[in-house]
C-alpha cells in the first residue's frame, strides 16, 4: 500500500494549479470554435485529455471544491446553448475521432460526478423549470448520442431529477405534442394511472424513469430511480395519484417479474426496490405511512423464502434500508407495532452478510433505530453488537490460573461479523446512540481489540476493513462525545494493549491509534488511524500527552509509505514519552504486526525499527533506565522466539532479525550471563541442516535471517559476548549453508557476515575457509555465487591476515572468464571489484567484461557483467595504467549512449566519476533530472573526440537504430541537431563507415542492423557527406547471402535513401532494388515494392509507378519475372 517513491496526493496538491490552469484553457476550445460558437462535434482526443486531467483527484476531491464553478459553468452554459439550438433528428454522425457536444459534456460531467459525488454537482446544473420539455426531447433526438452513451442518458437523467425540484404544477409547464407526432408511452399501460388526467410532460418523465430503472448500469437505474421517486412525491402528482399508482406497480413487479423471464428482470427489480425505498426515506410520513406494512411483508418475504433475488447484494442493501425506514416510520407513531423487535433481529444478522455495502446498509439501519428506542431498549441492541467480540472466541490458556494472563484467539471468529459489529459501533458513537457513559469502559476494549483484528489464511489475511472500521470508531468517539463524558469512566484497562496499569480512555486510544497509524501494513488504515488520532487531540485539548507534537509526528501524509512510517515516524513518536515507546515496542514485538508480519518487508521493517527502539534516549534517562529499556526489548524478543519462533519460520525469521538490530544498538554491559548463554545455545538450537535445504521450509528466510544474527554476533564478540569453539562451529556452518543458496536476499546478508567472521577467526580459520571456498569454486560442477562473493570480501583485505591474496585473484580471473555461466561471471566481477589488486589479468578481465553482450532466452544477460564491471571499474581505477586509460573511457563512453536505460544512466555517471581528471570528457552532472533528449544532447558532442568517436558511435546506433520508440525519438533528434551545425560531418562519417566496415568483419547483427536505419535516416537528411558509394557497396556485403528478414529491410531503406539522396548513385541503387523484387521472401518483395514506387514517383516516372500498384507482389517470384522485366526497363 506505498506509494513509489513519493506520495501521489502531496505530488498532486504541489500540481494541481498547472492542471486547473490546462484545464481551464482547454476547455474552451474544446467546446467553442474562435467566434465563441458550441461546436457540435468535439475531438474525441481533447476531450479524453480533460478527463485526463480530471481522474488524479479521484483520491484527492476536496481540492475541486474551491474551483467547482469554473468547472461546471462552462459546461452548463454550453449545454443550455446546444438545447436552444439543437441539431435536427436525421442529422448526421459526427465523424470517426470526435463526440457529440452533449456526449462530451456528459463524459466531463460524469467525470465529477465520479470525483465529488451526483448530490454536489447536481447543484450546479441548471434549473429553470422551463428546461424539463428541452431536457426530456434530447432523449427523442438520436443526434445527440443519446442511445450510444450510457453517460449522457446519466446525466440527462439525474439533470431531470434536480428540475423536478420546480415548486410548480407540472400542468403549467407541459405542453402536448406537435400535430401528427405520437409518443409511445405503453411502458405506462400497466402502471394504473389514469392517462387522461397526468400532463403529457409528466407522462413522457414516467416513462423515461420506468425505461430506464431496468438498466445494467447502476449509475442509469440510480438516476432513473431517483427520476420516479421526486416526480411521485411531487404534491401536484400525488393529487393525480401517481404514488399509489407507483407503489402498486411496484410491489406488483415484484411478485409477477420471474427471476428467469428476462436477464433484466434482477436489474428491473433492484430498481423498484430502489424506488420503494426512496418514498419511504424522502416522502412525508403522513404521505408514505399507509405503505408501511406492505413494503415490510414484500422484504421480508424476499428474506425468508430465500428467494432469487435476495442473493443479489443490491437486493439485500436496499432491504436494510427499508427496514430502517420501516423502523422509523413506525417509531414516529404513537401506536406500537410488533415489527421492531424482528427489524432489530434481521438488522443484527446481516451484520455478518458477505457483502460490504449489505453490512455497512445494516449497521446505519441499527444506529437510526437504536437512536429513536428507549434507552433500556437502545441498550440492549448495544449489547447484542458488542456480543459479537466474544462469539467463537477461544483463549489460551483456556482455563485461566491464578496470576495468568490469557490470550483471545480469533482464528474462528467470523471477520465479516466483526466488520458489521465494528461499523456499527461506529455509527452509534457518531450518532451519540451510546447514551450512557457506563459501558465506554467496554465500547473502547472492542474498538481496541478491533484496531489490531487479523485473520490469516493460507495464501492471504483478512481484516483490513476490520481495523479501517475500528479507526472510524475512534474518530466517531472523539467527535460526539465531550471531553467530561470520555473522562467520566475512569481509568481503564484494556488486556488486548498489554498494559496492566489504568488509563483514561482518551490516552489509550491515543496511544493505541499511534501504534495503528505506525505499525498497520494497510496504508488506508494508517491514514484513518492518522485522521482519528488529529480527532482526538483536536477535540479533547490538554488529555493526550504531548498532543499537538505528537500529530505533527503521525501526519496523514508521513504514514502513507510503510518503510517512513514503521521506521521514522515510529522513533519520532516515541520520543515524545515511554507510554509510546510501550505501545509501539509491543506492536513489534507482539502479535500478529512487526516481527509476527505475514509478509518479509514488514518484518525487516519491524527488526529495523525495533533497532531503533533501543537507541531512544529520553532526558531523564540515565545508564541503568537505558540498560533497562534495552534488555526489556531483549528479552520479549527471546521470549517470542522460545515460544512461537520453533513452530512458525516466519517469526523465527522475523525475531532473528529483530534480535540483530537490537544487538547492534545495545549498550555494553546490557545482558547478563542468563542473556548471553541464551544467544549462545538457544537462538539457533533448532536448526538441523534441512533448514536451509528443504524449499517447504522456506529456506531462504533461515537462511538470511541467521546470516544477519551471526554477523551481529561476530561483530559483538568479545565485546559483548565471550567467544565459545561451538559457537564459533555453528555459526561457520550457517555461512557455508547460505553461501549454497542462490537468492540475492541471502547472499546480501552472508557476505557481510562472511567479513564479519573471517575478521574475528584465528588464521588457522581463515587459511581453512579460503581453501574450502577455493577448491569449490574450482571443480567444473560449481554453479553457485555465494563462495565467489565471500572470496571477493578476501581481496577486500582482512585485518591482520595473511592470507594469499594473488591466488584467490587467480581463482576469480578464472571464474570471470567461464562461457554459458552469466550468474558466475557477474559475482566474480563483483568480486574483483573488491579488491586493490591491479595484476594485468584483473585489468583485462574488467576490459573483456565491458564488452560481455551474451545474449539467451532472458535477453541481454550480458548487461549483468557489464553493469558489474562499470562498478568494479570506479573502483580499480586509481590502479589501471595511464596507456589504458583512454581505451577504458571509451568503452565507458560507448555504454553511455547504449539503448538500456538502466546500464546507460549507470556508465554515465562512471564517466561523471572519472572526469575531473579528463577535461576533454564533459558530462553533465544533473544527468537522472535530465530527459532522454537532453542527456544524449549533452553527450553527443563527445564525437569530437577523436580517442573515443568511433566507440560513440557504435554505441549511439543502437539507441538511434534499436532503441524503444522514446530513446530512438531522443537520441535520433540529438544526433540530427548536431550533425546540422557540426564542422567534423566528413570525419563522422569516415568513423560511422569504419564501424560499419568492423561490424561486419564481426558479424555482428547486434550493429549492422540498427547502424544500416541509422545510416538511411542520415542520407536521407544529407548529412553523410562523401561516403554513399562506400555506404553501397557495405550495404550489399551486410545483406549477401542472409535470411534475417529484418537485416534485408534495413539494406532495403539504405538503398531507398541512396537513390533518393544520392543522384550518382540512383541508378545502381535502383537496379539492386528492381532485382530484389525476386526476392524469395514475400515480405521483401513487398518492402522492395513500396520503396521503388517511392523512387519512381520521386522521379516523376508516373508509368512505373501505376506498374507497382497493379501487381500483386505476394504472388510467386516466376509469375513476377515478366512485371519486374517491365519495370527494369522502365526504371533502370
Amino acid at each position: 500500500m506505498d506509494a513509489a517513491g513519493e506520495d501521489r496526493d502531496i505530488k498532486l496538491l504541489q500540481v494541481s494549479g498547472g492542471l486547473f490552469d490546462n484545464y481551464f484553457t482547454t476547455l474552451p476550445q474544446a467546446l467553442r470554435t474562435d467566434d465563441g460558437a458550441i461546436r457540435y462535434a468535439c475531438s474525441r482526443k481533447e476531450i479524453e485529455r480533460l478527463i485526463g486531467l480530471l481522474e488524479p483527484f479521484q483520491e484527492s476531491p476536496q481540492l475541486l471544491d474551491p474551483h467547482l464553478p469554473q468547472f461546471l459553468t462552462p459546461l452548463t452554459t454550453a449545454f443550455t446553448a446546444y438545447i436552444s439550438k439543437p441539431l435536427l433528428a436525421d442529422a448526421e454522425a459526427p465523424p470517426r475521432g470526435y463526440y457529440t457536444l452533449p456526449i462530451s459534456l456528459a463524459r466531463i460531467l460524469y467525470t465529477l460526478v465520479k470525483i465529488r459525488g451526483p448530490k454536489i454537482i447536481s447543484r450546479f446544473l441548471p434549473n429553470q423549470p422551463s428546461l424539463l420539455e428541452d431536457v426530456t426531447s434530447l432523449f427523442a433526438f438520436p443526434s445527440t448520442g443519446v442511445s450510444e452513451s450510457w453517460e449522457l442518458r446519466y446525466i440527462l437523467l439525474l439533470w431531470l431529477s434536480h428540475l423536478l425540484l420546480a415548486p410548480f404544477d407540472l400542468s403549467t409547464i407541459s405542453t402536448d405534442p406537435p400535430a401528427g407526432v405520437v409518443r409511445d408511452l405503453s411502458i405506462l399501460d400497466d402502471m394504473g394511472l389514469n392517462s387522461d388526467r397526468l400532463p403529457h410532460l409528466s407522462k413522457r418523465l414516467l416513462a423515461l424513469g420506468i425505461s430506464y430503472l431496468s438498466s445494467p448500469g447502476n449509475r442509469e437505474s440510480d438516476a432513473a430511480a431517483l427520476l420516479l421517486i421526486r416526480i411521485s412525491l411531487r404534491r401536484d402528482m400525488r393529487a393525480l395519484g401517481s404514488l399509489d399508482a407507483m407503489v402498486d406497480w411496484g410491489i406488483r413487479a415484484m411478485e409477477t417479474v420471474a427471476a428467469t423471464a428476462d436477464a433484466r428482470a434482477l436489474f428491473l427489480k433492484t430498481g423498484v426496490l430502489a424506488v420503494l425505498a426512496g418514498f419511504l426515506a424522502q416522502g412525508d410520513s403522513d404521505a408514505v405511512q399507509k405503505y408501511v406494512p406492505r413494503m415490510f411483508e414484500l422484504v421480508t418475504r424476499l428474506q425468508d423464502q430465500d428467494c432469487e433475488e435476495w442473493k443479489s447484494a443490491g437486493v439485500r442493501r436496499l432491504g436494510m434500508k427499508i427496514f430502517r425506514w420501516v423502523a422509523t416510520l413506525v417509531l414516529a407513531q404513537p401506536r406500537e407495532v410488533d415489527y421492531i423487535e424482528d427489524i432489530i433481529e434481521r438488522l443484527l444478522n446481516a451484520l455478518g452478510d458477505r457483502d460490504t455495502a449489505v453490512r455497512f446498509g445494516a449497521s446505519k439501519s441499527l444506529a437510526v433505530v437504536a437512536r429513536k428506542l428507549d434507552p433500556d431498549m437502545a441498550g440492549d441492541v448495544l449489547e447484542a453488537v458488542m456480543g459479537v467480540y466474544d462469539e467463537d472466541v477461544f483463549y489460551d490458556p483456556p482455563i485461566k490460573k491464578p496470576g495468568q494472563t490469557r490470550k483471545k484467539m480469533l482464528t474462528a471468529v467470523t471477520p465479516e461479523k466483526w466488520h458489521g459489529a465494528t461499523l456499527t459501533l461506529a455509527t452509534f458513537l457518531r450518532q451519540r446512540a451510546v447514551r450512557s457513559t457506563e459501558v465506554m469502559a467496554r465500547v473502547t476494549e472492542c474498538i481496541v481489540e478491533a484496531l489490531s483484528f487479523e485473520q490469516r489464511r493460507s495464501t492471504f489475511a483478512v481484516g483490513g476493513n476490520v481495523r479501517d472500521a475500528a479507526c472510524y470508531a475512534a474518530w466517531s468517539l472523539a467527535r460526539s462525545y465531550t471531553t467530561d463524558e470520555l473522562q467520566g469512566a475512569g481509568d481503564i484497562v484494556v488486556p488486548a494493549t498489554h498494559f496492566e496499569e489504568g488509563r483514561k480512555i482518551i490516552q489509550l486510544l491515543a496511544t493505541e491509534l499511534v501504534v495503528a497509524g505506525c505499525m498497520d501494513p494497510l496504508g488506508n488504515v494508517r491514514r484513518a488511524a492518522s485522521a482519528a488520532l488529529q480527532e482526538l487531540v483536536g477535540r479533547h485539548s490538554g488529555c493526550v500527552m504531548e498532543g499537538i507534537p505528537l500529530v505533527q509526528a503521525v501526519d496523514y501524509n508521513a504514514v502513507a509509505l510503510r518503510q517512513r512510517s514503521v521506521i521514522s515516524v515510529a522513533a519520532e513518536s516515541v520520543i515524545l514519552g515511554e507510554e509510546y515507546w510501550k505501545g509501539v515496542v509491543f506492536g513489534l514485538v507482539d502479535g500478529w504486526r512487526g516481527i509476527g508480519s505475514s509478509d518479509d518487508d514488514g518484518r525487516k521493517l519491524a527488526a529495523t525499527s525495533l533497532g531503533k527502539m533501543v537507541r531512544v534516549r529520553y532526558p531523564s534517562d540515565d545508564d541503568s533506565s537505558i540498560r533497562k529499556r534495552g534488555k526489556f526489548v531483549f528479552r520479549a524478543i527471546m521470549q517470542r522466539n522460545r515460544t512461537e519462533g520453533m513452530q512458525h519460520i516466519e517469526i523465527y525469521h522475523g525475531c532473528l532479525r529483530a534480535l540483530a538490530e537490537v544487538l547492534d544498538g545495545l549498550p555494553d554491559d546490557c545482558l547478563d550471563a542468563n542473556d548471553k548463554a541464551a544467544l549462545h545455545n538457544d537462538v539457533f538450537s533448532k536448526l538441523k541442516g534441512h533448514e536451509f535445504t528443504n524449499p517447504v521450509m522456506r529456506p531462504e528466510l533461515t537462511a538470511e535471517a541467521t546470516c544477519r544474527l551471526v554477523r551481529s554476533l561476530a561483530i559483538l564478540t568479545p565485546s559483548l559476548l565471550d567467544p565459545q569453539s561451538h559457537s564459533w562451529k555453528q555459526w561457520t556452518a550457517i555461512i557455508e549453508a547460505s553461501l549454497d543458496r542462490p537468492e540475492d536476499s541471502v547472499l546480501d546478508e552472508a557476505i557481510p557476515a562472511v567479513r564479519a567472521l573471517l575478521e574475528k577467526a584465528s588464521e588457522k580459520n581463515r587459511l581453512t575457509l579460503v581453501d574450502s571456498w577455493s577448491d569449490k569454486i574450482s571443480a567444473l560442477t560449481y554453479r553457485r555465487r555465494g563462495h565467489i562473493l565471500a572470496l571477493g570480501e578476501v581481496l577486500a583485505g582482512i585485518p591482520n591476515s595473511n592470507l594469499d591474496l594473488q591466488q584467490v585473484t587467480d581463482i576469480l580471473v578464472s571464474a570471470a572468464g567461464r562461457t554459458g555461466e552469466v550468474e558466475i561471471r557477474v559475482a566474480a566481477v563483483k568480486a574483483l571489484g573488491r579488491g586493490n589488486i591491479s595484476s594485468p589479468q584483473v585489468i583485462d578481465t574488467i576490459l573483456e567484461s565491458l564488452d560481455d553482450y551474451a545474449v539467451d532466452t532472458r535477453g541481454d544477460i550480458g548487461s549483468w557483467v557489464r553493469g558489474e564491471a562499470i562498478t568494479a571499474l570506479l573502483s580499480l581505477w586509481p590502479q589501471v595504467p595511464e596507456e589504458l586509460k583512454w581505451t577504458f573511457i571509451s568503452k565507458l563512453v560507448r555504454l553511455s549512449v547504449e539503448k538500456l536505460d538502466r546500464l546507460r544512466l549507470r556508465a554515465g555517471e562512471a564517466l561523471l566519476a572519472i572526469s575531473a581528471s579528463f577535461p576533454d570528457v564533459k558530462v553533465p552532472q544533473d544527468m537522472r533530472s535530465l530527459s532522454t533528449e537532453e542527456y544524449f544532447s549533452s553527450l553527443v558532442p563527445m564525437l569530437s573526440l577523436q580517442q573515443c568517436r568511433e566507440a560513440l558511435l557504435e554505441g549511439y546506433v543502437t539507441s538511434a537504430g534499436a532503441g524503444s520508440d522514446s530513446v530512438l525519438k531522443a537520441s535520433r533528434r540529438a544526433l540530427i541537431t548536431y550533425l546540422a551545425s557540426s564542422a567534423d560531418q566528413t570525419e563522422i562519417a569516415a568513423s560511422l563507415l569504419n564501424v560499419f566496415r568492423q561490424a561486419l568483419a564481426a558479424q555482428n547483427d547486434r550493429i549492422v542492423i540498427p547502424l544500416l536505419d541509422v545510416l538511411s535516416l542520415l542520407l536521407d537528411l544529407q548529412l553523410l557527406p562523401g561516403v554513399g558509394k562506400k555506404v553501397f557497396v557495405q550495404t550489399q556485403k551486410a545483406h549477401y547471402r542472409t535470411t534475417s528478414v529484418q537485416k534485408l529491410a534495413a539494406a532495403i531503406r539504405v538503398y531507398r535513401s541512396l537513390a533518393l539522396a544520392e543522384p550518382a548513385l540512383k541508378k545502381d541503387a535502383v537496379t539492386k532494388l528492381v532485382g530484389m523484387l525476386l526476392h524469395p521472401f514475400p515480405r521483401i518483395r513487398m518492402d522492395v515494392s513500396e520503396a521503388v514506387y517511392l523512387v519512381a514517383l520521386e522521379g516523376g516516372n508516373t508509368a512505373a509507378a501505376r506498374e507497382l500498384e497493379l501487381v500483386d507482389w505476394g504472388k510467386g517470384t516466376k509469375e513476377l519475372k515478366g512485371a519486374v522485366a517491365t519495370l527494369r526497363e522502365g526504371l533502370c
